[in-house]
This record gives C-alpha cells, sequence and structure tokens, in this order.
C-alpha cells in the first residue's frame, strides 16, 4: 500500500529557467507540428517577473502516452502529469481534493458498507484479503465483521450477506477538455473500461477488486468493490478521465491503442496541453480551458521536455551547458555513485532525492525447505525470533545507508517506509552491538573464547547440537551494491560474534523457481534481495499463505518460511482496514513484522532528480509526479525569481 506523503513547502515550487539560453538540436522528423484544432487560443492572464519557459531533460521518450497500455515509465508518467490533474493530492499525510469536490467519508455516507447477499461461485475477497471463488469451505468476514477473529468458514448452506464498500466520486463542475468539452463522469468510467482488461497491467490489482464503476450524475461516480474487499487507497479505485465524446461506441482496444488523439496529442484537463512532438523534443503551452487558470494557473508559459541520449555523463554535460533546468529520474544518477558525488560537491547545483518503495531487505531463512538438503540442525540456526531480532540490533544499517544511497534515503523502520510507518521512536529498531550481543546469549549463544570475532557456539540453543557455530551463509547478487552491502554486513555481525560467508551468485540463479532455485526453493540462511513496489500493504509478503513450497509449485513471496497466525491476521485486517480503522491495524501489523522479524528492512533506493543551485525550488521531494504537479501549479515566494 503507497498512500502517498507530500512534503512539499509550497511557496517555494516555480523552478528558475533563467541560465544560458537553451540551445536546440534541428529535429530530422517531426511527428506531428501542432495540435490545436478546436482550441480556444486565449491564454491566462501572465505573472510578471515568473520565468517562461521550463526545460526537462530525460533520456527517453514514451511511444505512446495511452495511459493504458501495458507500459508505464518515469517520463511518460511526468507527461500525463502535465496533461492530467489526479483526484486528489497529499499534503502532510492527509488526502485532499484536487479534480473532486471533496475526499469520500464514512462521516458524510459517501464512503460506506452495505451488506450484500453472496452466492456460491461469486468473485468475493476472504477473511485473509485475496480473491476467491466463494465455494464450501473458504473463510471469509460475514456482514458487520471488521476483524479476521470473526471470520466464518462457509458451510456452503446457510445464507450468507458480507459487506459491500461503496465509494462515490464527485467531480468539480468546473472541468473542461481542452477543447472546450465539459468533463464528465461518464469519462472516468470509459477509463475504467479501457483499463479494464488484462493488458492494461497498471491498473489491474484495483480493477480485479471492483464490481462496478458508474456513472450516477454528469459529475458523480460511484465505485463498488466486490463483496468482503476494504480500503483505505481510496486514489487506487478512481480513474483518471479519458476523452469518452471523442469515441463512437463500439469501440476496440486496438482501434484506441491507434487513434493519435488518445495516443500522440491527447486531449487535456490539466494546466498544460501538449502542442508539438518533435524527434528530440516535446512542447506543452498552457490549457486555456484549465480550471484553475482564473487563479493565474500555471505560471509557466512553456514547459519543454528535451531528449538528452546517451548516459549520465551526458545528461551532466547537458544541464551544465544550460540545455536543461531539470534533470528527471530516467538517467539513474543514483547508479553512478562518482558522478552524484561530484553534482553534490558542485555548489551551483542541488540534487533532489525522491522516495520509491522498492525496498532492500536482509531476509532471514527462518524455515528453509526440509526436503532441500538442509540438515535439521541448520535449518533451525535462525528459527527463534530472539535471535533474529539480535541482528539488527549488531547490524550497522545507517553505514548500510550511506554505502547505497550517499544519504539521499532513510532507513524503513519495518515493511513501511519512516513516512508511512506507524511505529513510535522508541518501538523501532536501534543498532546496539552490546545489545545484540546480550540477546544472543539470552538464547544460548556463547561467546566461548572471550573473542567477540570468532562464530559463537551454541551452548543451551534450542533444537541445535551444542558446539554448533553460529555461521551462515549469505546469498548475494553480482551487483556492485549487493557487494557493498555484504561488506558491511560481515564486519557488522562479525563484530557480535555471528560468522557470514558471503555466496555472490547471477541473478538467474539466485532467483531460479523452485524447488531448485535458492530463494524459492527456501535453501539460505541469509538473502539480500529488494522487492518490488506493490499495491498491496507489504506486510503481505510473509504471510503463510505466500510461503513458496511444493503444494504451490513454489510460488510465493514469503521465502522466509515464516508462519505465524497472529501476524497474518494482524496483517489481513491492516490491508482491509477502512480509512477510519487505518492507523491503529497498521501500527498493531507493524509490532508484530518487528516481534516476527522474518526479515531487516533496510532502505529504498532514491530517485534523483538535479537542479540548478539558484532555483526557487527548496523542500524534500516525495514523488516525482509530485513534483510536476506542484512545479506547474503553484505560485513562487515573494521576490523569487
Amino acid at each position: 500500500m503507497k498512500c502517498l506523503s507530500l512534503l512539499f513547502f509550497i511557496s517555494a515550487i516555480i523552478l528558475t529557467a533563467c541560465g544560458a539560453p537553451i540551445t536546440e538540436q534541428n529535429p530530422t522528423e517531426t511527428r506531428q507540428v501542432e495540435a490545436t484544432e478546436g482550441l480556444v487560443t486565449s491564454s491566462p492572464t501572465p505573472t510578471p517577473n515568473l520565468p517562461d519557459t521550463l526545460t526537462i531533460c530525460t533520456n527517453k521518450f514514451p511511444d505512446s502516452l495511452f495511459p493504458y497500455d501495458g507500459v508505464i515509465n518515469a517520463t511518460k508518467t511526468n507527461i500525463l502529469a502535465l496533461i492530467q490533474d489526479n483526484p486528489f493530492k497529499t499534503v502532510n499525510g492527509e488526502l485532499q481534493p484536487a479534480i473532486l469536490e471533496k475526499v469520500p467519508t464514512q462521516a458524510d455516507g459517501d464512503l460506506r458498507l452495505e451488506p450484500i447477499t453472496v452466492l456460491e461461485g461469486q468473485v468475493v475477497v476472504d477473511a485473509h484479503g485475496s480473491l476467491a471463488i466463494l465455494k464450501p469451505g473458504v473463510l471469509v468476514r460475514s456482514s458487520g465483521c471488521r476483524h479476521s477473529d470473526c471470520a466464518i468458514t462457509w458451510d456452503g448452506e446457510s445464507l450468507l450477506q458480507m459487506d459491500q464498500m461503496v465509494v462515490e466520486f464527485k467531480l468539480r463542475e468546473d472541468l473542461v477538455w481542452s477543447d472546450g468539452i465539459p468533463v464528465s463522469a461518464k469519462d472516468s468510467v470509459f477509463s475504467y473500461r479501457v483499463a479494464d482488461v488484462p493488458e492494461a497491467s497498471v491498473s489491474r490489482w484495483a480493477a480485479d477488486r471492483t464490481q462496478d464503476y458508474a456513472a450516477l450524475d454528469a459529475q458523480t461516480i460511484q465505485w463498488i468493490g466486490r463483496p468482503g474487499f476494504s480500503t483505505t487507497q481510496l486514489e487506487d479505485f478512481f480513474w483518471n478521465p479519458l476523452p469518452s465524446h471523442l469515441i463512437i461506441s463500439p469501440w476496440s482496444r486496438s482501434e484506441l491503442l491507434e487513434d493519435e488523439r488518445l495516443t500522440t496529442f491527447p486531449l487535456s484537463y490539466g494546466p498544460f496541453l501538449l502542442t508539438s512532438w518533435e524527434e528530440m523534443k516535446m512542447r506543452f503551452e498552457p490549457n486555456p480551458h484549465y480550471y484553475l487558470a482564473k487563479e493565474g494557473l500555471p505560471f509557466l508559459d512553456t514547459v519543454v521536455i528535451k531528449l538528452v541520449e546517451g548516459g549520465v555523463q551526458e545528461a551532466w554535460e547537458a544541464i551544465r551547458s544550460g540545455q536543461c533546468d531539470l534533470l528527471d529520474s530516467t538517467f539513474s544518477l543514483e547508479n553512478d555513485r562518482d558522478l552524484l558525488a561530484e553534482i553534490q560537491e558542485d555548489e551551483k547545483y542541488n540534487v533532489h532525492a525522491m522516495m520509491r518503495y522498492d525496498w532492500v531487505q536482509l531476509v532471514f531463512g527462518v524455515q528453509p525447505a526440509s526436503s532441500q538438503g538442509y540438515e535439521n540442525e541448520q535449518a533451525s540456526l535462525l528459527g527463534d525470533p530472539i535471535t533474529r531480532k539480535a541482528f539488527p540490533a549488531c547490524l550497522d544499517r545507517g553505514a548500510m545507508l550511506d554505502a547505497a544511497t550517499q544519504g539521499l534515503s532513510e532507513l524503513w523502520p519495518s515493511f513501511l517506509p519512516p513516512n508511512l510507518s506507524q511505529l513510535s521512536p522508541d518501538e523501532q529498531m536501534i543498532f546496539d552491538p552490546k545489545l545484540g550481543g546480550e540477546m544472543l546469549e539470552q538464547v544460548g549463544w556463547h561467546d566461548h573464547d572471550g573473542n567477540a570475532g570468532t562464530p559463537r557456539i551454541a551452548a543451551n540453543v534450542t533444537s541445535v547440537p551444542v558446539g554448533t557455530e553460529l555461521s551462515l551463509n549469505l546469498l548475494i547478487s553480482q551487483s556492485g551494491l549487493h557487494q557493498d552491502l555484504a561488506a558491511v554486513i560481515k564486519q557488522s555481525l562479525g563484530e557480535c560474534g555471528i560468522g557470514v560467508n558471503v555466496i555472490t551468485m547471477p541473478a538467474s540463479e539466485l532467483y531460479e523457481s523452485g524447488p531448485d532455485g535458492h530463494l524459492f526453493g527456501r535453501r539460505f540462511d541469509l538473502a539480500l534481495i529488494s522487492w518490488q513496489e506493490s499495491p498491496e500493504l507489504d506486510c503481505r509478503y510473509y504471510e503463510t499463505s505466500k510461503i513458496p513450497d511444493a503444494e504451490n509449485n513454489w510460488i510465493g513471496t514469503n521465502i522466509a518460511g515464516l508462519s505465524d497466525e497472529n501476524y497474518d491476521r494482524a496483517c489481513s485486517i491492516a490491508a482491509l482496514a477502512l480509512p477510519s480503522e487505518y492507523k491503529e491495524a497498521v501500527h498493531h501489523a507493524e509490532q508484530l513484522y518487528l516481534r516476527d522479524l522474518p526479515s531487516i528492512p533496510l532502505f529504498s533506493m532514491p530517485g534523483v532528480l538535479v537542479t540548478s543551485a539558484d532555483s526557487c525550488f527548496e523542500g524534500e521531494i516525495i514523488t516525482e509526479r509530485d513534483l510536476f504537479d506542484f512545479l506547474v501549479n503553484y505560485g513562487a515566494e515573494d521576490g523569487c525569481p
């Protein structure tokens, strides 16, 4: 679950473009010169003394701007941010309406649970939070049940009612497409219909949990979820409008994918519209029908997205020569630590880090697969949770953070990043090798020779033969990042008497499917991995049902093998929490995650953007989309530039 938090200083958003003149390359091919037919050519009242053009450099243009072609990348997302406003913006962790009249709430009745009778064969969400076909033996929450403790196993005969979540979204009445046609609820419904196909992978999670999405009137859309499903992620269940008035029914997906009015020069209801797309640059000008135009927005007269081919060195030269005002995240500067350090040391430029949600972690082999060559005593070395909890006390996560991100990210306190975690400071993991050593002694791992640098020996560890060394294999990939992190892990844990043998292998071998694969075959002690961002709450990675084994053909994310009913219950409650329940439920799930500790959370690799130091932009970037939303919409500080 990714409820994004925005920590911008709104008074200082506009980046200046007052540097050296932009040097443009002459394009050899123009896809289309203009796309202004049917547009009103008047422009909003200009604001004096503001920059008129912002040039953003990127390393690749998308092939299409169609949002549901199954391809999504940073440049495409940024472009869509210029022509589409999202339903909400998130400020200090709270949703605020953008193109909607309000945020739906239980108190107002536009977010509610309604009881519905369900029948065998119907798609529901079970008590664990997973999609299921209703049949005898399925564990479900009956109507009124908000916790797994009151879940029932359906007998296939009794009348069953489950709760169905209903949300009503109301569009602003002043939303207008750039061709002058009002944006309506049916445009959002059309967008949902286009997205509700397997090929539109970006929205499948939400579409699969949607039973109906319909227009109640010109401005109101009603979303109805699958029985048993509830969520706090309202933004995921609103589909940004597409101009349905351009499309004659019946339509086919193949026709939409070839329609340049949707793919190349789409209509805009956002601050800008795309007016030209050449081989090396895209030009955006203010949308005269923008709903905030009466407030003088956007402030910029022109946004240019410029293609810089090559790599990070070419991008660095482009901004230094004045061709760019901003380098976007597509150059992956975070992966070139030497160049990133050079830019950070140059006082003429600022490096901005943005939050990403794919997190690096050190996973424990809590319960390796017994049939994969592990002896019983070896399989139990990390089975005790107190043993596992000693590891973060011994592990210098701060040194790992510095080695990987050069201070541009933060340590995760749990399966959530710091801006979303509900843990108090005194509940979080601390680096305290002395405490770690004491915890290991408590379990029975004895420092037999008084030398903390040698592996401890089992004295009275449950299920471990006396004299067994606390020596573990750490599996890593061949990436330079993993090599650097493994060095810190080996040294830190070694100082607590935990022996670490680093084993490097190709990613294809490391991530091979089970039963032969090391990770998905659950044949490891320790493993350094990164989980990709998930639309679900990340505690679900370690639910019992996600353990890869022979019964599920070795498919699952719980490679640690953790199995704890209380943890499963807390995670499912948090994953299905309503907005009013979310904080308490997530807090409890985080507490149980730290109690069981299937993995040590480390950090996410940041996205990196570069601007000139004399720009007006200040503050912390949480997502690149947030930057683009605010960059074009919100004013400059008095006297800036």
